[in-house]
């Protein structure tokens, strides 16, 4: 669904004039989008927000790959600000890297850093020379050789709304739902039933969307015993 049609589905709960038409730039720089829309346009944003945090949701599951050049510890990580680690893997030999702290790559570089092939990863900083404000990476030991792939898969959020033709990743109903209850509360009408009603209709609609959304994932809670575990503890 995208960003107009969120809108106006919240607009028309709260029997509000609706947006008849797309515009163009950001919303809050439109002057033909009313200051209420613009209210209940950021109420989506902040509803999006809280419920892309509630769950490791399948769509936001990005990869982003890194390539390595020799004797180059840090590296951009095009992550943007909100992301979540799942895995980090070489893709040369199939290792799986572990993450340490800063106070770990920090004692580890003095007298000299080790280089060989990487097998753990820190996230160092943000950059701040950039717009997206992307997170950096830095490899243990220092890539030796140039050319090697590191694929980080990750659950990443999706920037704000602002775009009219932006489309929302995760599932629609629940951020609607979400948005008319914290817009319900925004006009002081949270004292009553109505306010009630539509969070519980919020709260079932989160669920039912994290109860389908999980079904395409349910072995990864999966836990198995191998047999020599079994035969070891008889």
């Amino acid at each position: 669904m995208f960003y107009r049609e969120l809108i106006n589905e919240v607009l028309i709960r709260l029997r509000e004039e609706t947006i008849p038409t797309d515009w163009t730039g950001k919303i809050n720089d439109n002057v033909n989008v009313t200051d209420y829309q613009k209210v209940i346009g950021a109420l989506i944003n902040d509803t999006k927000r809280s419920i892309e945090a509630y769950h490791e949701w399948l769509i936001l599951r990005k990869t982003v790959n890194i390539t390595t050049v020799a004797n180059q510890k840090n590296y951009e990580l095009n992550s943007g600000q909100e992301f979540r680690l799942i895995d980090v893997i070489n893709t040369s030999n199939g290792n799986i890297l572990s993450q340490v702290s800063s106070r770990y790559l920090n004692r580890i570089k003095y007298p000299v850093d080790p280089v060989g092939e990487p097998m753990h990863y820190g996230i160092n900083e943000k950059n701040m020379s950039n717009y997206t404000r992307n997170f950096r990476v830095d490899l243990s030991p220092i890539p030796a050789a140039a050319g090697t792939v590191i694929s980080f898969d990750m659950i990443k959020f999706q920037d704000d709304l602002t775009l009219s033709l932006t489309a929302l990743e995760i599932p629609a109903k629940p951020v609607v739902l979400g948005a008319y209850a914290r817009a319900i509360s925004e006009r002081g009408e949270d004292g009553g039933t109505q306010s009630s009603l539509a969070a519980q209709e919020a709260s079932d609609s989160l669920n039912q969307a994290i109860i389908i959304d999980s079904g395409h994932t349910e072995f990864e809670n999966d836990w198995y015993v191998s047999e020599n575990y079994r035969n070891s503890n008889r």
